[in-house]
């Protein structure tokens, strides 16, 4: 384990400092060490620099990702929608590039502290975009790329109560009235999807309609709306209604025809992508290498823990019995909501982490235009100051599926399981992680936190939790933790296997299912994710990341004579909310390998 986390860290702070790959011509800067002792004066102008640059780019991109700040609750924007034709594209693609342009002549080695990091944070984040809009190309790809944004941009203005009703409802009007040339855009920018896509995409419009149909209206007039809402509001409902349900036999009758496309992404782009997005900068090889690793040590563990259960029958037998335990249907949200008060009391006497909030998530299903996954936490964004509602949800089974699917499906939320996807999601996971966000200083951390944090963070409070006595060593818990925990990684394989590897469909469902003791169902369900999530390792490698970096810092401190504690530590990581690989830098400065570790150009 040493030797696997001493490799791992290694290649990690390579992410801090190595260039982009394929990115020729970028310019080598000195690093600090090399230069003359900066003035004070160098040191401010560089930093009103930074701070003029940060600020300017911060407001082009809320006002050019309308829906994006409503969710992050900043509502100067919430009439909006960004239009997707191609000529807007291509200027948004300029516009980054002239960005991009702007920051390069901000002098990082003259910047300090938080700038220094924002920086970091900022200068990667407009790649992953470009990288996004140029290359992957996922509005030229992807159906529910429309959909999703129209759904996000309605039910964003719906269901969280941060205004009043009548502003939030002529803000969804205008929206209604401009989704209709999103749909367009679509028409004119897909032409040869991956078929998974588009039928994906037929069914989250389906879903979309069902809600503009039935939900919207139902929880608009459980919120006061009568009367069909203002002028104009009623018209707009039901010309979105007819332009979609249009949309939908579009698809159906002209896009899945020709909908051929390949959905992988290819070793350069994947890599690229996980650089951009998390920093990471490790090789295909390395990083195939370590998920078997981890498998294997998860394994043996499930191995250990199964026996504890029962030693005369396999493991595998052992977890088909703890999975078929699990709520009916119409059982699944209670249970939840009784596990949330569990999860929340133990949080709060165990003390592992500082809980930002007394209030206490709402547990319902989710949505129909948001049922991809099986659970999720719907919190306020971090700059909301009203409508402070969070809701966890968790997708039930669905009345097309056979009773056969219906039953796979449900394994997944076993007894166990849900308890663990409830720590996840609520506490010590999402809940508090988000909620701690919202007290974070910097606008940039804010905007974009990245998903090996987020993810990370909550799936390493699953095994936190069950480590520091939660459940009381319940080896059935233990056993249930251990299966999610294989889950990511088979997530991992897939993700890897699939866009870098160029496994096949069917090859990396049966790998999922050996890996993570799925059924088929619900293992295809995850695989199919990993056609267009293709990074979502970020679950495991930021759960590693994280682990790695406590210990280390336990290790750092006590060099010194200084205490480790637990809460501190947690407390410390959330309110950084930094990516991973910086957060090691802000927590240990003094254990840099290089003068400068954050990149080299």
């Amino acid at each position: 384990m040493k030797a696997r986390r001493a490799l791992f860290m290694t290649l990690v702070l390579v992410a801090c400092s190595a260039p982009p790959p394929g990115e020729p011509g970028r310019q080598q800067r000195p690093a600090r060490s090399g230069m003359p002792e900066p003035s004070a004066e160098m040191l401010r102008v560089a930093a009103d620099e930074f701070i003029t640059f940060r600020d300017a780019y911060l407001d082009w991109y809320y006002e050019s990702h309308p829906v994006r700040a409503t969710e992050l609750g900043l509502h100067a924007y919430d009439a909006q929608l960004t239009p997707m034709d191609r000529m807007s594209v291509q200027g948004r693609i300029e516009a980054l590039l002239d960005w991009d342009a702007q920051l390069r002549q901000v002098p990082f080695p003259l910047l300090e502290a938080d700038n220094r990091f924002d920086y970091a944070i900022l200068e990667f984040a407009l790649r992953a975009e470009l990288l996004d809009l140029e290359e992957i190309r996922r509005w030229a790809a992807d159906p529910r790329v429309y959909t999703g944004t129209i759904a996000s941009g309605i039910g964003s203005l719906a269901e969280r109560e941060f205004a009043p009703l009548a502003e939030r409802l002529e803000s969804m009007r205008a929206r209604m009235v401009a989704a209709p040339a999103l749909l367009e855009a679509a028409r004119e920018n897909l032409a040869t999807p991956p078929r998974l896509w588009t039928e994906l995409g037929i069914a989250d419009a389906r879903g979309l309609l069902e809600y503009l149909r039935e939900g919207l209206p139902a929880m608009l007039a459980a919120q006061g709306a009568d009367d069909g809402g203002p002028a104009g509001f009623e018209e707009a409902r039901l010309a979105l209604v007819d332009a979609l349900a249009e949309h939908v036999r579009w698809l159906e009758g002209e896009l899945l025809p020709r909908s051929n496309g390949d959905f992988r992404l290819g070793r350069y782009l994947f890599l690229r992508k996980l650089l951009y997005e998390e920093h990471i900068d490790l090789s295909v090889e390395a990083l195939d290498r370590l998920n078997e690793e981890a498998i294997a040590e998860y394994q043996a563990r499930v191995e250990r823990v199964a026996a504890e259960i029962d030693s005369t029958r396999t493991p595998r037998a052992i977890m088909d019995s703890v999975v078929r335990l699990h709520p009916a249907p119409e059982e699944l949200v209670p249970a939840a909501r009784a596990m949330v008060e569990s999860a929340r009391a133990w949080v709060l006497a165990s003390d592992v982490v500082t809980v930002p909030t007394t209030d206490v998530p709402t547990v319902r299903e989710a949505p129909p235009y948001a049922r991809g996954g099986f659970a999720a936490m719907d919190a306020p964004g971090p700059f909301e100051d009203a409508g402070l509602e969070a809701y966890y949800t968790l997708t039930n089974v669905l009345p097309e599926w056979t009773e056969s699917q219906k039953e796979e499906y449900l394994t997944y939320f076993n007894h166990a399981g849900l308890l663990g996807v409830t720590l996840h999601e609520t506490f010590p996971g999402h809940f508090v992680q988000l909620g701690v966000l919202r007290r974070v200083e910097s606008d940039v951390r804010k905007t974009f936190t990245p998903r090996s944090l987020v993810e990370g963070w909550a799936h390493y409070a699953e095994e936190m939790a069950l480590d520091e006595g939660f459940g009381d060593g319940d080896p059935v818990l233990r056993l249930g933790q251990l299966r999610r925990a294989l889950q990511r990684h088979a997530r991992w394989y897939a993700g890897l296997h699939l866009h870098a590897l160029g496994a096949d469909m069917d090859e990396v469902v049966g790998r999922f299912m050996e890996i993570a003791y799925f059924d088929e169902f619900p293992a295809r369900r995850e695989v199919v994710r990993a056609t267009y999530d293709p990074t979502y390792l970020y679950y495991a490698l930021g759960r590693m990341q994280i682990m790695d970096l406590r210990d280390d810092y336990r290790e750092y401190l006590e060099k010194d004579d200084r205490e480790f504690s637990l809460r501190a530590f947690h407390d410390a990581l959330l309110e950084m909310a930094l990516p991973l690989p910086l957060a090691r830098e802000a927590l240990m400065p003094s254990e840099r390998q290089r003068p400068r570790q954050i990149y080299r150009r």
